[in-house]
């Protein structure tokens, strides 16, 4: 399936324009040195949040933020043809799937809900929310009854405000717990320009990386519901 060019990556030299995304006043290296992350530092530091219940933690997301969540909105019900486009050797298994469909299922107010289908695989959901002032993504993973795999809900808060196409979700305290090698992952989604929409993981530690594109250019008909839902 090769329906974009290819694009030639080196995970960590590549860090820089995805760590740009994280907005004036977070301070973020151009490359990510692994020895630095070995000793606990990030390569994109996880928002520090305000307590639940407060004020703060009630104020608007910014409107980076909301204009990054209008965008997918304005898409719901619509699912789009994707490729892997780079991926380093733990990433292998997933670049050699046939068909890979992002399908926005659902956009309210207050919740996004994004499927991953990898051919008959209808296991992984992106689940965007308003949390605290910003924004969290959450990989809501269902076996094919519909229970939640083992491994689930990871991922993090996005630090505000980021960029109005594109926003970062460094692991959180949840992710560090149930997948400890993955205390520094981080997500990317990223609107590239009218025709591509990319998502991917960074994991700088371990030296981990995949990135996925997808046409906005060409529809396609949305796959059966991913499973449990």
């Amino acid at each position: 399936m090769n329906r974009f060019p290819r694009f030639r990556l080196l995970p960590v030299l590549l860090l820089a324009p995805v760590l740009a995304a994280c907005g004036e006043g977070v301070p973020v290296p151009e490359t990510v040195d692994t020895a630095d992350a070995v000793e606990g530092t990030r390569a994109v530091p996880a928002p520090e949040l305000p307590h639940p219940g407060t004020a703060e933690a009630d104020r608007p997301i910014a409107p980076e933020q909301e204009a990054f969540w209008a965008a997918i909105a304005e898409r719901c019900g619509e699912a789009y043809p994707g490729e892997v486009v780079d991926h380093t050797p733990f990433y292998t298994s997933a670049a050699a799937y046939d068909e890979v469909v992002a399908h926005i299922i659902e956009c309210s107010d207050e919740r996004i809900h994004m499927a991953l289908h990898m051919d008959d695989d209808r296991s992984r959901n992106w689940i965007l929310t308003r949390d605290r002032g910003t924004l969290l993504l959450k990989h809501d993973h269902r076996n094919p009854d519909g229970t939640e795999e083992e491994i689930t809900q990871y991922g993090g808060h996005a630090p505000s405000p980021g960029l109005a196409h594109r926003q970062i979700f460094p692991a959180d305290e949840h992710t560090a717990r149930i997948l400890p090698e993955r205390w520094d992952n981080f997500w990317f989604m990223d609107f590239m320009d009218d025709e591509i929409f990319a998502y991917g993981v960074h994991w700088p530690e371990q030296g981990h990386s995949i990135r996925i594109h997808f046409d906005l250019t060409s529809p396609v008909e949305p796959p059966p519901a991913p499973w449990g839902y």
